[in-house]
């Protein structure tokens, strides 16, 4: 799909999409959950109906509404169907472990997107406890079960690894526990798994990088309301930053979503913020000299500030950008291709880059790379050019945030589909 996004004024109040990582949570904690849990405001995106169809893959059955799932769980099973993670990251790295629950041979089916992410920490971990793992092209099948004992997880390769193993472990007869070796980077999506475990009767104890998890627990049936999504807000209050107008309800001022950081980020950038039954932002100071933003800790945001960056009258610094480089796309090469075109300058090292002041043209054909952050980030900097941006991939919002062309007209944003 081709979006032609003109440039527009952006003005209006709205409650944000539930967010897509508590949304994975939630479900695999209530199949896990020996009886019948509902979860509230409910996001239905591509991802998130990936992981829904990777759990009925295992035996999870499920009544969906507009407003609310019922899980009914507790009975993970081989039933030898294989499980299509088509792009999604998290719905692989948490039901790998899961899956082996049935003690069975699971497949797993990969985009082509996702093959060619990292996967080597569990191929290290299978391979160290003596179990069954093989990829092949776009194929995953593992073979458990998982055993308890001792789990080294590097903690800059991504921290959905770590998130899978905690939600397989605590079912194990016996102790276990993960040892994070190097930096530990997002570790607020860690944070945010342990958590909905909590939520659920699951108990993680955490001491530096070692987090201990007692066997034998059970998972409770619980009713979950999923808070809205500070990762796809952030693109809508980056708009603020640029001079709209955006109201944004639905935002729990007490949250542990990573990418809560975005709010962080923008008051440094010069922006007044304000928290209540909406959350409002305004720039009303001059941008720093020599502004730094370190996104290690949450990666998600770094297309949108990227845009923030390539549209700053100050040189700015964002590092911690290395990980970009494994996500729905090389996200680091695909924002600086569709910059450049624009008249953006910057220079690119390992693991940041700096942008430097200049005038960004329109009325340019860009692409999203098929990656939903991408055109996202593309939509918000065609909205203050002139003659706009033509974006080739749109549809690939349909991943996290279906309703986002539809939520910019909601605010006044000028934007067609283009017919080929």
């Amino acid at each position: 799909m081709i979006y032609q996004v003109k440039e527009s004024k952006l003005s209006g109040s709205i409650y944000i999409v539930p967010s897509k990582s508590l949304m994975h949570r939630a479900l695999i904690a209530a199949s896990l959950a020996d009886g019948e849990s509902t979860i509230y405001n409910p996001l239905y995106a591509i991802d998130t109906l990936q992981t829904i169809e990777g759990l009925k893959g295992l035996g999870v059955l499920f009544e969906t509404r507009l407003d609310k799932i019922g899980v009914l769980g507790g009975e993970i099973r081989h039933i030898g169907k294989q499980i299509n993670a088509r792009e999604s990251g998290s719905t692989l790295r948490f039901l790998i472990p899961v899956s082996t629950i049935t003690g069975e041979k699971e497949t797993f089916l990969l985009g082509d997107s996702l093959a060619r992410r990292p996967m080597k920490p569990f191929e290290d971990i299978f391979k160290e406890k003596g179990l069954f793992y093989e990829q092949k092209d776009n194929t995953i099948t593992c073979k458990g079960p998982l055993i308890p004992g001792d789990y080294i997880v590097p903690g800059d390769v991504s921290s959905q690894f770590i998130s899978g193993l905690l939600f397989a472990l605590p079912l194990l007869k016996d102790d276990s526990k993960i040892v994070i070796k190097g930096d530990y980077e997002s570790k607020s999506y860690v944070d945010m798994t342990i958590d909905v475990l909590k939520r659920f009767n699951i108990k993680i104890e955490e001491r530096k990088k070692v987090l201990y998890i007692r066997g034998n627990q059970k998972y409770i049936p619980t009713d979950f309301v999923i808070e809205g999504d500070y990762s796809q807000a952030a693109s809508f209050l980056v708009a603020n930053a640029l001079g709209h107008e955006i109201k944004l309800k639905g935002l729990p001022e007490k949250s542990l979503q990573g990418d809560k950081a975005i709010l962080g980020f923008l008051k440094d950038y010069g922006c007044d913020i304000s928290i209540g039954d909406s959350i409002t932002l305004k720039k009303v100071r001059p941008t720093p000299e020599n502004l730094v933003f370190d996104i290690s800790n949450s990666p998600d945001l770094g297309p949108i500030l990227f845009a923030l960056a390539a549209l700053s009258d100050e040189k700015i610094i964002i590092k911690g950008i290395k990980r970009l480089r494994y996500k729905e796309s090389d996200r680091v090469k695909a924002m600086t291709d569709n910059l450049e075109l624009l008249g953006s300058k910057f220079e690119v090292e390992d693991n940041q880059i700096t942008f430097y002041p200049s005038v960004l043209k329109g009325g340019i054909t860009v692409n999203s790379f098929n990656d939903h952050r991408i055109a996202m980030s593309l939509a918000i900097i065609a909205t203050v050019l002139e003659d706009g941006l033509i974006i080739e991939g749109a549809d690939a919002v349909s991943k996290s945030y279906p309703t986002f062309f539809e939520d910019m007209r909601h605010f006044g944003g000028k934007t067609n589909e283009v017919k080929k």
